[in-house]
């Protein structure tokens, strides 16, 4: 009998939900979903590190990854000026940490860095109007 792949499947429909509500996101409410599937990341990151001593290369690592440097990419420094830079530097952080954590492996690690960017991305909902 064939099991059906419900992580597969799961992942098609929640990318087809964040296709609509990015269509129609202003800006701010694009950083704050960045920073939940951020979140979301670092917390299959989370578990996985129970079971796993390196995770540089699983596929939760790279989306990671890939989300701080949006973040990174959508900064305007000519009009965000010192604020601009206060988070490129914060990102920047954000990015050494995180391959930190990828290296070692340590569930509580993750759930350090987790409390550290959960506070950001509250904010940046709350800036967003969710």
């Amino acid at each position: 009998m064939l099991e059906p792949n419900y992580s597969k499947a799961s992942a098609h429909y929640r990318a087809l939900a964040l296709s609509g509500q990015t269509e129609s996101a202003n800006p701010h409410a694009l950083v704050a979903m960045l920073y939940e599937e951020l979140l979301l990341c670092i917390d299959v990151l989370t578990l996985r590190a129970k079971r796993e001593a390196v995770l540089t290369d699983d596929e939760q690592a790279h989306r990671a990854r890939g989300i701080v440097v949006a973040l990174r990419a959508g900064l305007d420094f000519e009009s965000g000026g010192e604020l601009a830079h206060t988070l490129d530097g914060l990102y920047a952080a954000l990015a050494a940490e995180l391959e930190e954590k990828l290296t070692a492996a340590d569930p509580i690690g993750f759930s350090e860095l987790r409390a550290g960017v959960e506070p950001i991305a509250s904010a940046w909902k709350a800036i967003a109007g969710n």
